[in-house]
């Protein structure tokens, strides 16, 4: 399964899993983002040196085993870093992230990740300088506390460190000691650095990159095969998700291609593009007032928890209950799925348009529910299935190089 590389190099949960006709759990994405700037790219954004510090190349190294090392150059506030011995790359900038993994001939790309950051966030940890020195490298830096917010009682924790030098590096960084300093094992720190200068292409991230015709997941474009058993078809959904309100969600599918855009009236948009052969798989959000905030294209692979949604197999597992009804005049096939955190019922007709879908639970209530006020079974070009173009323009995510 595609993993999400992190801005610190550690790699997490999937960036998406996206189901037949399901949302991908875009806020997963995000969260793991956002938890990545504040462990190491927060420097960049809270008065520290970071932005002012000198053009270096260096090596960062990760405790644990097996070692994982990256080599990192920085040039005018951005950071890029190449895992060794492996095909991905990143780059962060000041509220800004662009990740990716390269084919095996390095021609072509496999997945991307970009965020950027949008608004404020209340919940994100703050960093404070202290007057604790330490020494990594034979160089002395200074430590920074990240301190989370404030509890009812007013309290505040800290439990992450970074180390800077004198001119911004960060050198080090890891869990809270008890003595004010990084605990040994640091989390991850230098192993070499050379002050020195870097061009701006180097830590640029490559326009070609932002082009979904250059993915191997949507490079080669698989014929319409399956028509007669996946007919195309479009679909208009009227309904709502409580912590974005209402919305209205086009659906339109030229198999093995689906695209669900969603839309609210603030301005916020979801795009989810999969490809249900190869499970190439895009997913794109903006938020209100339609601020770009994160794009990841990748590859998913439906687990043992995938309800297989074709005409005749019905699910025999626990949690999953399946019924035949009639829903606006169309015979549908009825799942409801309660093996994930949320659950998730939809009504599907014998050939694959979901005419209803709801959603509710897991760790944060909001809701959503959507239901069809206008379906089609009609001809869909493959351009009206392909990812948009503005969501590739540079400009649009503050990359202006």
């Amino acid at each position: 399964m595609q993993r999400c590389e992190f801005m610190d190099g550690r790699s997490g949960r999937s960036c998406a899993s996206v189901r037949r006709g399901r949302k991908a759990p875009i806020h997963a994405i995000l969260a793991m983002a956002a938890s990545l700037v504040a462990s190491s790219g927060q420097a960049q954004e809270d008065g520290r040196a970071a932005n002012k510090a000198p053009d270096y190349v260096a090596t960062r190294e990760y405790s644990g085993r097996p070692t994982q090392q990256e080599t990192l150059r920085h040039h005018n506030g951005w950071l890029r870093g190449d895992r060794m011995g492996e095909r991905s790359s990143y780059f962060q900038g000041p509220g800004r992230f662009v990740s990716f993994t390269r084919t095996p001939d390095g021609n072509r790309y496999e997945s991307l990740h970009v965020t950027q950051a949008v608004g404020t966030d209340k919940t994100r940890q703050e960093s404070v300088k202290t007057e604790k020195l330490q020494s990594f490298l034979d160089e002395t830096c200074t430590i920074w506390d990240f301190v989370g917010p404030a509890d009812p009682k007013g309290r505040r924790s800290v439990s992450f460190r970074d180390c800077i030098t004198h001119d911004g590096i960060q050198i080090a960084h890891g869990w809270a000691a008890e003595d004010g300093a990084i605990r040994e094992p640091p989390d991850w720190r230098l192993t070499r650095l050379t002050r020195t200068p870097v061009s701006e292409d180097e830590t640029s991230p490559p326009a070609d990159v932002f082009d979904w015709r250059n993915f191997t997941g949507f490079a080669a474009q698989t014929p319409s095969l399956e028509t007669r058993t996946q007919p195309d078809f479009a679909a208009t959904m009227n309904g709502s998700i409580a912590s974005s309100g209402a919305g209205v969600r086009y659906r339109k599918r030229h198999f093995p291609w689906v695209r669900t855009d969603t839309t609210f009236a603030n301005g916020a948009r979801i795009i989810e593009i999969v490809n249900e052969r190869t499970h190439a798989a895009l997913t794109f959000r903006a938020t209100v007032q339609g601020a770009f905030e994160s794009l990841w294209i990748g590859e998913f692979r439906p687990g043992p928890q995938y309800v297989r949604s074709g005409a005749g197999r019905d699910a025999e597992q626990k949690d999953v209950v399946v019924e035949r009804g009639i829903f606006l005049g169309e015979w549908c096939r009825i799942t409801r799925d309660a093996r994930d955190e949320r659950i998730r019922t939809e009504w599907r007709t014998h050939d694959g348009i979901i005419l209803k879908e709801e959603e509710s639970g897991g760790r944060v209530a909001n809701p959503e529910g959507w239901t069809v006020v206008q379906w089609q079974r009609r001809p869909v070009e493959l351009s009206e299935v392909m990812p948009p173009a503005e969501i590739f323009e540079r400009a649009r995510w503050g990359l202006s190089r």
